[in-house]
């Protein structure tokens, strides 16, 4: 079984409980309250600007027919957070108006630290793994959502067909890059698979419950 689909089916469960998150359900069904969007949007406009050097890193190690596909990655997060911005302005929040909450902080710590230190395999795991569970997230929340909802065009940005092309492509060298691996790198690679599924799960229940720092 390619790699990407062992890991799927491996960690079934939990992706699972990501899917059904009420975080998700609540914006599809349009039951989320602009305070809880808010708090996803300020969270997700700084996961973004931290994805970018993520990328960069990864550019700079990366074999020469992944250099085009990178820096059109790129390219697509500046586009990412000009829709941040676009949306903002029309519904009145200030991107700026909180610090990255605990899990935030800890997840773009994650991410950058992926970049430099572990291998060119691992971290374009969790590149896959984040951008695969944002399109199978938004698919769910597109199933139900009204499409004159204001919060339609991330939906749409994330689930739509050009982004699911995209995820698709970081598959099929996600398990490239897997055959090539041995043993104890593809075993690392799991548990980075694991570890961000955990995270995206992490960062739904933040925007979910407006969570801050502990003792503050």
């Amino acid at each position: 079984m390619p790699f990407c689909a062992d890991q799927l089916a491996r960690l079934e469960p939990l992706w699972d409980a990501m899917l059904d998150h009420r975080f998700l359900r609540e914006t599809r069904d349009g039951t989320i309250s602009d305070e809880r969007f808010a708090v996803w949007m300020r969270q997700d406009y700084l996961f973004v600007e931290a994805a970018i050097p993520f990328l960069a890193a990864l550019l700079a190690r990366a074999p020469r027919h992944h250099w085009e596909p990178l820096a059109g990655a790129i390219a697509a997060l500046q586009k990412e957070l000009k829709l941040f911005e676009e949306r903002a302005q029309v519904v009145g929040v200030n991107l700026r108006g909180a610090p990255p909450s605990f899990t935030n902080h800890a997840y773009i710590q994650f991410l950058l630290a992926t970049a430099f230190r572990a291998s060119y395999a691992e971290a374009y795991t969790v590149l896959y793994t984040a951008e695969k569970a944002y399109h199978d997230s938004w698919k769910v929340v597109k199933q139900g959502i009204a499409q004159d909802s204001k919060w339609y065009p991330f939906v749409e940005n994330w689930a739509g067909e050009e982004f699911a092309q995209y995820v698709s492509y970081l598959e099929t060298e996600l398990n490239a890059l897997a055959e090539e691996a041995g043993p104890s790198e593809r075993e690392r690679m799991a548990e980075y698979f694991e570890l961000t599924t955990k995270y995206e799960i992490a960062f739904w229940e933040m925007a979910a419950t407006g969570e801050g720092w502990p003792a503050t």
